[in-house]
C-alpha cells in the first residue's frame, strides 16, 4: 500500500478546480498564479496602512494581492446616511457563515498558489493550516509584523516610513485614502498614534507625515469643518493619481479599506465626502471622464448626480464579496438549457380564457447584492417558482461559480434552468437613472457592457434577452404626503424631512453633549411610528424615454420591463423590435430601485385589480432582494419571502394565475398588444 497523503495535502487537492484547458489547477504542469492574502482584525489601528504597504510588496514579488478584515458583522443592508450614525457592524458586510466566506477562500486556494500574512489572529487560522498555506507573518505588533514579512520575501526594506493621520472627522478615517501614495512610492506605512511603532521602525528611515497633527495638538475644526476637510483631502489625493485613474471608488473608510487591493490593482481613485453629492459635483469633470463609479451611496440622490454625468454606479460593501479577487476566477462553462416555453397556440388559449400570467423579478444586480443569491437560489429551487433574476454584467464576473451559475444548470442536476431567467439591468456594468443620463453615454455603456459579457461567457446565444430599468422615464414633481402607509406594522407612520448629512453626528451631539431630541425620539419606542421622507418621494415617472428604449433594442435585447405605468392595468408596446411591458404590482418607494413589491399584500392587491378587469394580462413586480435575503434581514423576512414565492408558484389567492418566466410573459404581452386587448404604453 502506498503512503497516504497528509491531511493538508488531501484538503488542498479537494479544492483544485479544472483550468480552461481541462488540467487540474495546481498539478505539476500548470503554474498557478501567486496570491498574497492579508488577514487583520478590522479594529486594528494599522490595518489600512499595512494593507497598502503589502499591496506594493506583493506586486514587487509578482503576486496578486487580497485582504480580509476579521470582525463581527451584522449582515445588515446599509442604504446610506452618515457612517457615524450607523453601527460599525452594519458597514462591514455579511456574516461569516451566511455569506459563505470559507467557501470563497477555498475557491481562491484552488485557483491561486496562496500565501498569507496575518496581523494578529484570524478566524481562518485553522483553515490556513489545514490547507497548508504558508504564513509569512503572524504578529499583531506592526513593527514585528513588518520584520517577519520582509524576512520571508524577496523585497528590500524601504528607506521611508510614512505616518498617516486619521483626520479629525467623526466616524471615519483618512488612512485608506492614502493607499496610492504608499504603493506608488513603495513606503513603509503606519497609522499615527502609536509611539512604540514609530520608535521601533523609525531609526535608519526617513520619517514623513501625512495628515498628521503636531504631537499633543488638539483638533481646531468643528465636526462639520473636519468632515468637509475630509472630502477635500481625499479629492486632492485622487488628483495625484491623475490620468492613471480608470475609475473612482466612492465610499467611507470601512469600504475603501476593505477594497484597497482592488483599488491599487485596477487604479481606482478612492474619494469620500459628506454629502457625497457635493463631492461628485466638485469632481464632475474627472468623474465624468470614467464609465463607472464603484462604492456605496449616502443618499440616493448620488445616483442622480452620477447619472447626469453619464456614469454608472456599481454598489459594493466592505466584505461583499468577502474576497473581491474572486472576479479573476474563470467563469463557469456550463451549456445552457434552452427554454422552449409554452407554444404560441397555448398563449392564444390563455388569451381567450382571459388568463393572467404572473412572474417576479428579483433585483440583485449590484456586486454587494450577490450575497442574496445563496438564499434566493434555495428558495426558487424549493418552491419551483418561475421568475427572473435581475443582474448587472459585473454580477457574472464577481460570482463566476454557483449559486449564480445554477441559472445555466438544468433542474435535474440541481440547477435553476429553465425556470429562472437572467435579465440585465440598466447600463449593464452598473445602474443609472437612465432617463437622466446623456442618451449617447447610456447607449454606449450598455452596448459595451453587453458585448464584454458575451465575450467573457463565450456563448453569445446564451446572453440574457431581457432588460430591466432602474428608471427609464423622466421624473416629474409630485406632492409629498406627511402620512406614510406601510405593508408591515405599524401600518401608518408620520414622515419628517431628514437632517442634512453634514449636520454633525448628533448621537451624541458634537462636543460630547447629550443626543438631540430627534435622536432620542428615533431611539425610543415611539421611533417606529416615524420615518424620514425619502429622496424621490416628491417625484413620479412619466412616459418611458424613447431614446432609452432604442438603446436597449440596439444592444440586442428582446424585451424590457419599464418603470412607467406601474401598479395599474397591463400595458405594453413594441419599439424597434423590443417588447416593452409595465410592472403591474408594487408601490413607489421613494428611492432606488423606485418601484418594488413590499409584501404579499401588494401582490394580493394587484391580483384583485387585474381579475376585476375580466381581461387577459400579467401580474409582474420587482423585489429589492437584499432587503429580504442579506444575511441579516433574512432572519426577519425569510418566512414572508417564502410565502410570496409559494403564492406566485401556486396561482395566487384565486388559483387562477399562471406562473411563467419573464420571457414568456413578454411573449404574452406582445400577443395581447397585437390583439389590441391590453392598454398601450406611450413613449416620449
Amino acid at each position: 500500500m502506498g503512503r497516504r497523503a497528509s491531511p493538508e495535502r488531501r484538503s488542498a487537492s479537494l479544492v483544485r478546480p479544472l483550468t480552461p484547458s481541462g488540467t487540474a489547477a495546481g498539478s505539476p504542469d500548470v503554474d498557478r498564479p501567486g496570491l498574497l492574502i492579508f488577514f487583520a482584525p478590522a479594529d486594528h489601528p494599522h490595518r489600512d496602512a499595512a494593507c497598502a504597504t503589502l499591496a506594493w510588496v506583493a506586486a514587487a514579488e509578482g503576486l496578486r494581492f487580497e485582504c480580509y478584515y476579521d470582525s463581527f458583522r451584522s449582515g445588515a443592508h446599509y442604504g446610506g446616511g452618515a457612517p457615524w450614525r450607523v453601527n460599525t457592524a452594519d458597514l462591514r458586510g455579511g456574516t461569516f457563515t451566511g455569506a459563505h466566506h470559507l467557501e470563497q477562500l477555498l475557491l481562491l486556494a484552488g485557483f491561486f498558489e496562496c500565501q498569507a500574512a496575518c496581523l494578529g489572529d484570524t478566524a481562518f487560522g485553522g483553515t490556513l493550516s489545514t490547507l497548508g498555506i504558508p504564513i509569512r507573518a503572524r504578529s499583531g505588533d506592526i513593527a514585528e509584523f513588518y520584520r517577519e514579512l520582509f524576512a520571508g520575501g524577496s523585497g528590500s526594506w524601504p528607506d521611508t516610513l510614512l505616518v498617516i493621520g486619521r483626520g479629525s472627522s467623526p466616524g471615519t478615517s483618512l488612512i485608506p485614502f492614502a493607499c496610492h501614495e504608499v504603493t506608488s512610492r513603495r513606503l513603509l506605512a503606519i497609522a499615527e498614534g502609536d509611539p512604540g511603532a514609530l520608535e521601533e521602525l523609525g531609526p535608519g528611515l526617513r520619517v514623513e507625515r501625512l495628515w498628521s497633527p503636531q504631537a499633543g495638538a488638539e483638533p481646531t475644526e468643528t465636526a462639520q469643518e473636519a468632515t468637509r476637510l475630509l472630502g477635500a483631502r481625499t479629492a486632492e489625493m485622487a488628483r495625484r493619481l491623475g490620468d492613471r485613474t480608470r475609475a473612482f471608488l466612492l465610499g467611507d473608510s470601512e469600504l475603501v479599506g476593505r477594497w484597497i487591493p482592488a483599488a491599487v490593482h485596477n487604479r481606482w481613485a478612492p474619494i469620500f465626502g459628506v454629502p457625497q453629492g457635493e463631492l461628485i459635483g466638485d469632481m464632475s469633470e474627472s468623474i465624468g471622464a470614467t464609465t463607472v463609479v464603484y462604492g456605496r451611496q449616502q443618499d440616493d440622490a448620488d445616483f442622480l448626480a452620477l447619472s447626469e454625468l453619464g456614469v454608472a454606479f456599481q454598489l459594493i460593501d466592505a466584505g461583499r464579496p468577502p474576497f473581491p479577487i474572486i472576479r479573476d476566477l474563470p467563469p463557469a462553462r456550463t451549456s445552457p438549457t434552452p427554454e422552449a416555453g409554452p407554444s404560441d397556440e397555448q398563449l392564444r388559449i390563455w388569451s381567450r380564457e382571459g388568463r393572467i400570467l404572473s412572474t417576479l423579478l428579483f433585483w440583485t444586480g449590484m456586486i454587494r447584492e450577490l450575497e442574496s443569491v445563496y438564499a434566493l437560489a434555495d428558495l426558487l429551487s424549493l418552491t419551483g417558482m418561475r421568475a427572473g433574476i435581475v443582474l448587472s454584467t459585473e454580477s457574472f464576473r464577481y460570482m463566476p461559480q454557483p449559486p449564480l451559475s445554477l441559472i445555466q444548470v438544468p433542474l435535474e442536476l440541481g440547477g435553476l434552468a429553465p425556470r429562472v431567467e437572467p435579465l440585465i439591468a440598466s447600463a449593464g456594468i452598473g445602474a443609472m437613472i437612465e432617463s437622466a443620463a446623456p442618451p449617447e453615454r447610456f447607449a454606449q455603456t450598455l452596448l459595451e457592457s453587453v458585448e464584454e459579457l458575451v465575450s467573457s461567457l463565450g456563448e453569445s446565444g446564451w446572453a440574457p434577452k431581457g432588460w430591466w430599468a432602474v428608471m427609464d422615464a423622466p421624473l416629474h414633481p409630485h406632492r409629498v404626503r406627511r402620512i406614510g402607509v406601510s405593508s408591515r406594522a405599524p401600518f401608518v407612520k408620520l414622515r419628517y424631512p431628514p437632517r442634512r448629512l453634514d449636520s454633525g453626528p448628533g448621537d451624541p451631539a458634537p462636543g460630547g453633549g447629550p443626543a438631540d431630541l430627534r435622536s432620542r425620539v428615533r431611539d425610543s419606542p415611539l421611533g417606529r411610528f416615524f420615518e424620514p421622507i425619502r429622496p424621490f418621494d416628491d417625484r413620479r415617472p412619466g412616459r418611458p424615454s424613447r431614446s432609452v428604449l432604442e438603446a436597449v433594442a440596439a444592444a440586442g435585447f428582446e424585451y424590457a420591463f419599464t418603470k412607467a405605468m406601474f401598479g395599474g392595468v397591463s400595458a405594453s408596446t413594441t419599439l424597434a423590435g423590443l417588447t416593452v411591458l409595465n410592472q403591474t404590482a408594487g408601490r413607489w418607494d421613494g428611492w432606488t430601485p423606485f418601484v418594488t413589491v413590499n409584501g404579499l399584500v401588494d401582490l394580493r392587491r394587484a391580483e384583485r385589480r387585474l381579475l376585476r378587469g375580466h381581461r387577459p394580462g400579467w401580474l409582474a413586480g420587482s423585489l429589492d432582494t437584499c432587503l429580504w435575503a442579506f444575511t441579516g434581514p433574512r432572519w426577519d423576512r425569510s418566512a414572508e419571502l417564502k410565502r410570496i414565492c409559494q403564492w406566485v408558484a401556486e396561482g395566487g389567492s384565486s388559483g387562477r394565475l399562471i406562473n411563467a418566466t419573464p420571457g414568456t410573459v413578454a411573449r404574452y404581452a406582445k400577443m395581447l398588444s397585437d390583439q389590441g386587448v391590453t392598454a398601450g404604453l406611450d413613449v416620449s
